[in-house]
């Protein structure tokens, strides 16, 4: 029997079976290591060294046979992952593992060039090749330093962390030995599926509900064409602070959309604060508050000021300006440039919205030379959208990953990333895994074990530690 079909039967025969949640949340100690800020040109002035900033336990650790567990830290700072990854910890605990969460550059405490990181494009190295190669001395060097040069090492993911773990696969095979990209978008994606994802979300739960949200944009929209009278009233209904315009009028949309983006992600069977303090499947919630409002639009604005209340406090006013941060990746960059000058830089994303296969009103999906133009105007000309070539897609292997091996591509089919997902076993890759977790939301695997949890979930944790258990032999 083929390993796949025997941890198959596995799960199948242990789909009701929960590993215990540990007993308190793992404590880490944080460290610093010095990471060059230029890995590839030697031709050029060397921009130095800086302080990288690494989350570590040795809770579980094996000194002899242990492995690594290493999460490869996405657009934030790192002790954010920490306390939402919870699944790594559980297999440190079953493999007697090294935990190490690296944070990404320019990110937290990690900060090429100090506070002047956005001068004299010192962003330059803001790029997927520079964090991956920090991830590979770190972890090279950790090894040599731990000693048992046999010691495994495999990677953790998730949404962009997860596209770093493929991508670290896929470059450094001879450091990682297998990696759970969880929620990782690598493929390209329709410019208009993730907003038809959001709505699909919103139909399985109330059929109703995508209907509602339509109708309640419409009204806006009629109000809108009534000039300042009309807006007036949208602006008191929405309990925003300053008057609405024709000119934030359509940031105005965005924010309202944003509340969907956000609670489509983080639709989790429980509270959670990953992405703000919501409620247990928060599109449910969202939907309800809809389709009980004395209209639609009167519905819309109750959920729209309910989730901004939760996210952003309890105010008496709500600032879309502040709130919602107008950027290259229409589903938000927070409130840090960052990840903006990601987008600009690298990383492709879908925006558009049609109002046929979704429910919101149309916004057009930015080509390439709206990127270009935007990306140059607000971050200078020197900064060119290198997502409008090919070079990625072969630097990073694009849509054909059958070179690829001991990957566990992982995807919710609540999650609105997972049209860009590993959803197939790709041609030519016969170790590379993808699972989907029915009911689940954004990497809702790599969250630990609830009692909460869908069997679902408990299951894809299930195959996934087996996999992994199989690449540590």
């Amino acid at each position: 029997m083929s390993v796949v079909k025997a941890i198959g039967c596995l799960v199948f025969l242990l789909v009701s079976w929960s590993s215990p949640c540990l007993s308190a949340t793992v404590e880490y100690k944080e460290e610093f290591v010095t990471s060059k800020i230029d890995h590839f040109n030697p031709y050029v002035k060397d921009p130095g060294v800086f302080k990288q900033r690494i989350l570590v336990s040795k809770k579980f650790f094996n000194e002899e046979t242990g492995p690594i567990l290493v999460y490869t830290g996405n657009e934030g700072p790192i002790d954010a992952f920490w306390n939402n990854t919870g699944f790594v910890m559980e297999l440190a605990e079953s493999f007697g593992g090294f935990i190490v969460f690296i944070e990404h550059r320019f990110y937290g405490k990690s900060l090429p060039f100090g506070d002047s990181w956005m001068q004299d494009y010192n962003y330059q190295y803001l790029t997927v090749e520079q964090a991956i190669a920090d991830y590979a001395v770190i972890l090279t060097n950790l090894k040599a330093d731990l000693g048992n040069k046999d010691r495994k090492i495999i990677a953790f993911g998730g949404s962009y962390g997860g596209m770093l773990t493929a991508y670290m696969r896929f470059k450094y095979p001879n450091i990682i030995d297998g990696g759970l990209a969880a929620s990782a978008p690598i493929f390209p994606m329709g410019k208009y599926d993730f907003y038809r994802a959001v709505t699909e979300d919103c139909e399985r739960y109330n059929g109703q509900c995508p209907v509602k949200v339509r109708q309640a944009f419409a009204a806006i929209m009629k109000l809108r064409d009534e000039g300042d009278t009309g807006l007036a009233k949208i602006a008191s209904m929405f309990k925003l602070c300053d008057h609405l315009t024709l000119d934030n009028f359509q940031h105005f949309l965005l924010y309202v959309r944003n509340i969907f983006t956000t609670m489509a992600m983080a639709d989790y069977p429980y509270p959670a604060s990953f992405l703000g303090k919501l409620p247990a499947y928060p599109i449910n919630q969202a939907c309800d508050t809809v389709m009980h409002g004395d209209d639609a639009m009167a519905g819309l604005a109750n959920a729209t000021v309910t989730f901004y209340n939760a996210t952003a406090g309890p105010v008496t006013c709500f600032d879309p300006a502040k709130l919602y941060i107008d950027c290259a990746d229409a589903t938000g960059c927070g409130t840090t440039y960052q990840w903006d000058i990601q987008v600009c830089l690298q990383v492709r994303l879908p925006s558009g919205t049609n109002n046929v296969t979704d429910m919101f009103p149309p916004i057009e999906a930015w080509s390439n030379s709206n990127y270009e133009d935007y990306c140059s105007r607000k971050y200078g000309p020197k900064l060119s959208y290198q997502g409008s070539t090919d070079f990625f897609d072969i630097n990073f292997w694009g849509s054909n990953i059958r070179g690829a091996s001991n990957l566990i591509f992982s995807n919710g089919d609540l999650d609105p990333w997972r049209y860009g997902g590993v959803t197939e076993v790709p041609s030519g890759a016969e170790s590379v895994y993808p699972v989907l977790v029915k009911g689940g939301a954004h990497h809702l695997d790599l969250r630990g074990s609830d009692s909460r949890d869908p069997p679902t979930v408990t299951a894809a944790r299930l195959f996934e530690k087996l996999l992994i258990e199989s690449w540590l032999v």
